[in-house]
């Protein structure tokens, strides 16, 4: 399962990823914050959208993202 950029307001096209609050190998819950998240508006954390082991980190910190992309990988 993908973790991708979410979609916080009806404007936002991208956020940068600032920083990963989970490593490849951690496992997760639905709903843990596993990255947090810069945009026009606000800071604002990412979370898990379901439980499982983190197989992936697609996206380094500091990168810019766009919405529906997929920064993370669970399985």
């Amino acid at each position: 399962m993908d973790i991708t950029m979410p979609k916080w307001g009806m404007t936002m096209q991208e956020g940068v990823l600032l920083q990963w609050l989970v490593a490849v190998g951690d496992h997760v819950t639905e709903g843990q914050a596993v990255a947090t998240v810069e945009t026009e508006k606000v800071d604002a954390e990412i979370e898990a959208p379901a439980s499982g082991l983190v197989a992936e980190l697609l996206v380094d910190a500091g990168e810019s993202v766009d919405v529906g992309t997929a920064i993370a990988r669970l399985s």
